[in-house]
């Protein structure tokens, strides 16, 4: 009978995924199952009790390796690194679990694991034909600021309240909760926060404040900590969001993220191409910005770092703080820098108010909050202003205190958008 293997494919990491490899229907020693999560796969068999169990599968310019552990009636007997495809390396290990445990077929079993491990590291998505057509289902797991299975960016300076805007976008994507605006998932999902800058304590108190003020559960949100690069961790992390079935994932933050030189482009590249090998799972990094974008008072500011940070994300907001706010309150406006998807979303407030036990969320009006204001374009800035009703140039003008050209040009832009019309006593107003 000729021999089949069917290898689970590779990216599809959201649900734990078991297939059986049947070799020879008269030998059961060939049949085993074989498991995989990420870069980990095991190999079993019930007769004879045997598990070879592959950790930080990879291929590399030498052959593909792994960090091999052989289980002998639920008994480790073997661990070691072992490269796969090394006859010499297979020939001497077999000698060893033949004294470790000798009766049984260990050339075979060996023979057939490395192969099924190896077939595994190698599978990749086939080149498909591309067809023009219309996607179906949802495009966002959060409208308007999450893509479904892509990375999306949330940037802005420290104390801007980025750590809890992801957080409440966590608990929208996980729990149900509704985000301010009534902006809601798409779907209900599993998620995982990667934390290189707070503590697991501190992130369950944020979690207890928000959940009491968005009046929703707060489960459905794992939390592990992170020392070192995310590239270096990405084996790990590849088997835990296959065995937890991770449907969303939170970077905290950036910076250390990408490890050593950060603001590089080589960093940032090998960063957000490890988010996008953890599968087809929807992905919010939060950054922090330069000095020089934190400093400006009007107008757009970049992520820290290289280009590529802006350039290979799907969509960039940045969050500023309100300097004007007091008391118990944190007002913000989110700003979309940029989208691959449509057209760049209206600016939103935000106001956080912090009580002695909750966290509650709020929309808030940018038009009572003159430094958020002052951010956005100047056509959101004149729109903003017709909303409480007609307005001349000067008055314009003054309001906004832009150039007389500018504001003019502006006017025009939007008139022929169909935005605003020119009343007959010479003043703007939004059209109906």
């Amino acid at each position: 009978m000729t021999a089949r293997a069917h290898i689970p494919d590779p990216l599809a990491f959201l649900a734990p995924a078991t297939e059986h490899v049947q070799v020879s229907e008269a030998d059961a020693v060939l049949r085993p199952t074989f498991e995989r999560h990420g870069n980990e796969a095991s190999v079993r068999w019930t007769e004879p009790p045997v598990t070879l169990q592959f950790n930080a599968l990879r291929e590399a310019n030498e052959g593909a390796h792994a960090e091999l552990a052989v289980l002998h009636e639920a008994r480790e007997i073997h661990w070691g690194r072992l490269s796969l495809a090394s006859t010499s390396a297979r020939e001497g290990l077999v000698k060893k679990l033949d004294a470790m445990a000798p009766g049984s077929p260990w050339r075979l079993l060996l023979e057939r694991g490395c192969r099924l491990a190896v077939a595994a590291v190698r599978e990749q998505p086939p080149s498909v034909l591309l067809h023009p057509r219309v996607t179906d289902g949802p495009r966002y797991l959060i409208e308007p600021f999450l893509p479904l299975g892509e990375t999306a960016v949330l940037f802005g300076d420290g104390g801007a309240g980025k750590g809890f805007t992801a957080l409440a976008f966590g608990l929208v994507a996980t729990a149900g909760a509704a985000f301010p605006g009534g902006h809601e998932a798409s779907r209900r999902v599993t998620g995982l926060y990667l934390d290189w800058e707070s503590t697991e304590a501190e992130l369950e108190e944020r979690l207890y404040g928000l959940t009491r003020g968005l009046n929703c559960p707060g489960t459905g949100l794992y939390y592990r900590r992170m020392t070192r690069a995310l590239v270096d961790d990405l084996p790990a992390l590849q088997a835990e969001v296959s065995r937890l079935g991770i449907g969303f994932v939170i970077v905290d933050s950036l910076a250390p993220a990408c490890g050593a030189e950060p603001e590089g482009a080589d960093a940032a590249i090998r960063c957000l191409n490890a988010l996008r090998a953890l599968g087809p799972v929807s992905r919010l990094v939060i950054a922090h910005v330069s000095k020089a974008g934190a400093d400006l008072r009007t107008g757009a500011a970049r992520p820290f770092g290289s280009v590529f940070v802006q350039n290979l994300a799907r969509s960039v907001w940045e969050l500023r703080r309100s300097e004007e706010a007091v008391g118990d309150d944190l007002t913000v406006a989110l700003y979309h820098r940029k989208t691959n998807r449509g057209k760049l979303y209206a600016p939103i407030g935000l106001r956080f108010h912090f009580a002695s036990d909750a966290v509650t969320l709020s929309p808030a009006d940018l038009q009572e909050t003159g430094d958020l204001l002052a951010r956005t374009s100047l056509a959101f800035q004149i729109q903003k202003a017709l909303v409480a009703g007609g307005r001349t140039v000067p008055e314009l003008v003054e309001e906004t205190r832009a150039r007389k050209d500018t504001v003019a040009r502006t006017l025009r832009r939007l008139r022929k958008g169909q935005r605003v019309v020119e009343m007959p006593d010479g003043r703007w107003g939004i059209k109906a």
